[in-house]
């Protein structure tokens, strides 16, 4: 009985030895697995670090090379607007100075268009005087019908009958004379008082506002009504006086008035 139960007692001892044993090796084991599950993990985190680094490297490369192309972006359009607002500058002063001797040219247009007027004004009365000096020589009398005044000879159209411009200066060439011409203000009283519109030899049949005598010399002396010669029908190409207003109006040729004729 005895010896049964060391045997027992033998078998319990070896089972107890291996057991031992066996959670021995379990205990060192895990501690291996443990520490290489923990150097991977390592690894990994410096792995993920080189690779965080990397990126925030790049990144801030990126932004680098970016902030610079930004200035030089900005640089360039500083350049080429202080570049503009002086070509401007430039161009207003250009312009101011053009302003200038475009005042300075009219000015002395207006002073030398004054100077022509006069002295066309003065070659009319030295003609006229010429002419009234050379009628006084000659004893020259007005034809039967005619009226003197100034040392010229005037007829003035039967009363009642009235004729175009054209047809009116075809009458006074007929009778060796032309249609007046009106250079002085004395003058213009003693041909507009006849009738109460007369026609007088001054047009712009040839050229557009630019009036003249039948002799072709330019008009001198300002002798129009207020706000004439206006065209305001588009062919006002003829002149004639009235007896109210003793002043010049522009008023279509084919009209039909009283006319005067000098010589």
């Amino acid at each position: 009985m005895s010896v049964a139960l060391k045997c027992k007692s033998g078998e319990a001892g070896e089972d107890s030895v291996n057991l031992m044993a066996s959670d021995g090796r379990s205990k060192y084991g895990w501690r291996s697995q443990v520490w290489w599950i923990e150097a991977a993990a390592v690894c990994v985190g410096l792995l993920l670090l080189i690779l965080i680094l990397g990126v925030v490297a790049h990144t801030s490369g990126a932004i680098s090379h970016w902030d610079v192309k930004c200035e030089n972006l900005i640089y360039s359009l500083t350049v080429d607007r202080d570049n503009l607002r002086n070509e401007l500058d430039q161009l207003k002063i250009k312009s101011n100075n053009m302003t200038k001797d475009m005042e300075v040219l009219q000015s002395q247009y207006n002073a030398m268009a004054a100077n022509r007027d006069k002295l066309q004004e003065e070659v009319t009365m030295l003609n006229q005087t010429l002419r009234s000096k050379e009628s006084n020589k000659t004893g020259q009398t007005c034809h039967q019908g005619w009226k003197t005044f100034g040392g010229k000879c005037y007829f003035f159209s039967p009363s009642g009958v009235t004729k175009t411009w054209e047809a009116s200066r075809k009458d006074c060439k007929e009778r060796g004379a032309d249609l007046v011409i009106i250079t002085t203000k004395e003058e213009l009283d003693f041909v507009s008082k006849t009738y109460a519109v007369t026609w007088i030899g001054l047009s712009d049949k040839e050229q557009e506002n630019t009036w003249k005598w039948v002799d072709g010399t330019d008009l001198v002396g300002k002798f129009w009504q207020v706000g004439e010669p206006n065209n305001s029908d588009g062919n006002e190409d003829c002149a004639e006086v009235s007896r109210s207003a003793k002043k010049f109006n522009d008023v279509p040729c084919d009209r039909r008035f009283s006319w005067a004729c000098e010589i």
